[in-house]
């Protein structure tokens, strides 16, 4: 009879009379090996060893127990030679699909077994299961240079092998060799990418990786600049402030009024700050944020208060007499200095620069009512202005119209515009220190006057009293002989130079104009066309153009004889 077991054949095993067996168990476990995901139905072969000189022969149990469970028992009948092995393997199969370590204990069981003590053989077998990478918790945002935390990677199975990093997009990477589940930063200054690989719990299964990570840095906050300190005048302020090279953005601008010992915020998120009219020395500072960096203030800019411009005031005369007037005025006390004099005669309509930059103005032959404004200024201050006003008292006088008399005749001056009165010349006159005094004189003169008013101003009117002959002595000869004898031989007429806007005209018989001449300069020499003209009665027309003196023209003949 034969019977097959675990791959041998066995035939009728002849007995070994007083042999003594030792069976063992050889501690290398044949199958299965360690792996990835063991299956469900593992075959566990074993190698069990003939440990006596003398060969075996005869039938023994071998059996397992998986991880702690129930026995597998089977029964072996063999021949083992002398220090012979035999290869067995189990018909019941093992689930050694969980991950994990499976303990497997051995045992190798006959009755006639001289030594039990090497029956035994415990090992283990590892079914590795597949690495889970997990993600990494870690901010999407830095700010340069002021960071610290960790990275975490979470949710993962396995082992931690590598944190790998990249700070130029991916384009090459550095192995840490940081086999936790954090990893540590600080400072970090530049853009990383971040990712972990992750081996599996026994390294027998192919490794994982996390996804990428990008972690961005934004540059520090950067408060920019405001203007250096600089002063404003406490007669009048006004400008902008601005915050210059900043990089964030601004959370509001705050002002101090007690040097910086306490801040108070101002309702502006802008670049610039528009004061006007401050009262009081003020400090300004700017709060910016950049992104999730912290926010930083700026370095204060103070307007110190400061004196301003002062015209003061302008001392002088109120009051001055029409063209008598030399004196100058005085500005004082004055903070800054005098840029220009100006002056108005409009009462301040129009403004006329007189490049006086002095605090003393002189002034002279004011005619009118005149309005002095001094411009000062202290630094880049605004100007300030002082006004005075002089009234310039008018005499208004007038020695009277100018009129014409006859001679011998006489004529009553009338002057006006004051009080006391001075004639000159005072020859042919009445009383010279009158404002009426009568006047006869023989020739054409111009009388000149100086009068003082009620509070002693002074001014000179002149006045022309022209000498007219009489009307009379217009005498028109009525003859000419044009002989050459020196007597007759030119039409003249007496006093016709008195009359400048004369015209003659002069015709012959026919009612043809001869000659005419305006005005005539007794010259005509009784000439038509460069000829003498023939004897016989001409007519001419003599106007004098005076409506006063001589309304109508004169009319009347003229004789010539001699020239045949």
């Amino acid at each position: 009879m034969k019977k097959i077991l675990s791959g041998f054949l066995v035939g009728c095993l002849p007995l070994l009379a007083s042999a003594q067996f030792d069976l063992t168990i050889s501690p290398a476990l044949v199958a299965p090996a360690d792996g990835c995901q063991l299956s469900t139905t593992e075959t566990i072969t074993i190698v069990v060893v003939n440990a006596q000189s003398s060969p075996y022969a005869g039938t023994f149990d071998i059996s397992y127990i998986l991880d702690g469970g129930t026995p597998v028992v089977e029964t072996v009948t063999t021949f083992l030679p002398a220090s012979g092995t035999y290869i067995y393997s189990f018909i019941m199969k093992a689930d050694l699909s969980a991950c994990g370590i499976h303990t497997l204990d051995f045992e190798v069981n006959d009755p006639t077994d001289i030594n039990g003590v090497n029956d035994y053989m415990s090992t283990s077998v590892i079914s590795d299961c597949p690495a889970v990478a997990g993600s990494i918790t870690a901010p999407d945002t830095l700010c340069a240079g002021l960071n610290s935390g960790n990275l975490v990677v979470w949710g993962y199975t396995g082992n931690v092998e590598n944190w790998i990093y990249s700070t130029d997009a991916g384009a090459t990477w550095t192995w840490t060799g940081n086999t936790l589940d954090t990893q540590p930063y600080s400072n970090i200054n530049t853009q990383m990418k971040w990712w972990v690989l992750m081996g599996s719990p026994y390294g027998f299964c192919a490794d994982d990786s996390t996804a990428q990570i990008t972690i961005e840095v934004v540059p520090q906050t950067n408060p920019g600049v405001l203007p250096i300190d600089f002063d404003i005048c406490d007669n009048g302020n006004g400008g902008t402030v601005n915050l210059t090279g900043y990089l964030g953005t601004i959370l509001g601008w705050e002002y101090s009024d007690d040097g910086g010992a306490s801040w108070n915020p101002l309702s502006n998120t802008t670049d610039s700050l528009v004061y006007l009219n401050l009262m009081d020395t003020i400090s300004y500072h700017v709060e910016v944020q950049n992104d999730i960096c912290p926010a930083v203030f700026s370095a204060p800019v103070t307007l110190t208060l400061i004196p301003g411009s002062d015209a003061g005031s302008i001392v002088g005369e109120l009051l001055v007499c029409n063209f008598e007037n030399d004196s100058s005025l005085e500005i004082n006390p004055v903070v800054g200095s005098v840029v220009d004099w100006n002056i108005s005669t409009d009462n301040g309509t129009t403004w006329v620069g007189t490049g006086v930059s002095d605090t003393l103005y002189p002034y002279s032959g004011l005619l009118g009512y005149t309005v002095f404004a001094a411009l000062v200024q202290e630094g880049n201050c605004p100007y300030d202005t002082a006004f005075h006003s002089i009234v310039v008292l008018p005499l208004a006088v007038t020695a009277g119209p100018d009129v014409s008399i006859f001679e011998e005749d006489s004529t009553q001056l009338n002057a006006s515009g004051g009080s006391f009165f001075t004639w000159s010349p005072d020859y042919n006159m009445s009383d010279p220190g009158i404002y009426n005094p009568v006047v006869w004189p023989m020739t054409t003169t111009t009388y000149y006057v100086s009068i003082t008013d009620i509070n002693g101003c002074t001014d000179t009117a002149a006045v022309t009293i022209t000498v007219l002959p009489n009307l009379t002595e217009i005498v028109i000869p009525n003859l000419l002989t044009p002989n050459s004898d020196s007597f007759n031989d030119i039409l003249v007429i007496p006093n016709l130079d008195t009359y400048p806007n004369n015209e003659i005209v002069i015709f012959n018989g026919y009612g043809q104009v001869i000659y005419q001449a305006s005005p005539y300069y007794n010259d005509w020499d009784a000439t038509y066309g460069g000829s003498l003209v023939p004897d016989g009665t001409y007519y001419y027309v003599l106007d004098l153009h005076d409506p006063v003196l001589a309304p109508e023209p004169f009319q009347g003949v003229i004789t010539i004889i001699g020239n045949d």
